[in-house]
């Protein structure tokens, strides 16, 4: 089958395809942070890509496409980054670290903001925000072990896991509400900040790994 380039150019190569969908969600993650999801037009995305709407259309059948996409995108690497920092052999405590420092890193991107900051239920019908849940979940799912592990070892406060990785889901998530650019708070000073709030939030006072 004949494979069309984000200027018009024949693709031939899958994988140049699938660099033009990556390209494709990026322009679209930009625009969404931008213009929000339902002011913006997929004339936006082309423009933002410097292509055409019809390569849009070829690669997505609708708008709607486009932020399933996106929000799996961001969701997935968010839980493929978390699977790799699960299974470190490190302390417990030093894992759920790094998954903190590195989700609280994605609120300063714009590709992830845009999916933080639309509500789930905008743009998607019932089956595609089960699509968009099931990625989601996975990154829960993840979190729920590493903190369930902490709770054997006694350097967790014990409590119920879901609750607390939804907890720290949303904390860690919220500097995409209020951080700025060109704020007097620093990325840096933002993620430790934020960081220190949930990793003491959760540690066991005189907490020490079960023998």
């Amino acid at each position: 089958m004949t494979k069309i380039g984000l200027r018009g150019s024949v693709v031939r190569n899958p994988e140049q395809r699938a660099e033009q969908r990556r390209q494709i969600l990026a322009a679209a993650g930009r625009v969404f942070a931008r213009k929000g999801y339902e002011a913006a037009k997929m004339d936006d995305i082309a423009a933002e890509m410097g292509g055409s709407k019809g390569i849009l259309y070829y690669q997505f059948k609708s708008k709607q496409d486009v932020i399933v996409e996106t929000r799996r995108e961001a969701s997935g690497v968010a839980a493929d980054r978390l699977a790799e920092i699960s299974v470190l052999p490190i302390p417990v405590m030093e894992r759920l670290e790094r998954a903190m420092r590195h989700l609280i890193g994605t609120t300063f991107e714009e590709f992830s903001r845009h999916v933080i900051l639309t509500p789930i239920t905008i743009g998607l019908d019932a089956e595609n925000i089960d699509k968009v849940r099931e990625t989601e979940r996975r990154y829960e799912g993840l979190l729920v072990t590493l903190l369930e592990e902490g709770m054997r070892q006694g350097v967790i406060v014990p409590a119920n896991p879901k609750v607390v990785a939804f907890t720290m889901i949303r904390t860690a998530m919220s500097p995409a509400l209020w951080f700025r650019e060109d704020g007097t708070v620093s990325r840096e000073e933002t993620t430790e900040i934020v960081t220190g709030m949930l990793m003491h939030g959760v540690a066991l006072p005189g907490g020490s790994p079960a023998g």
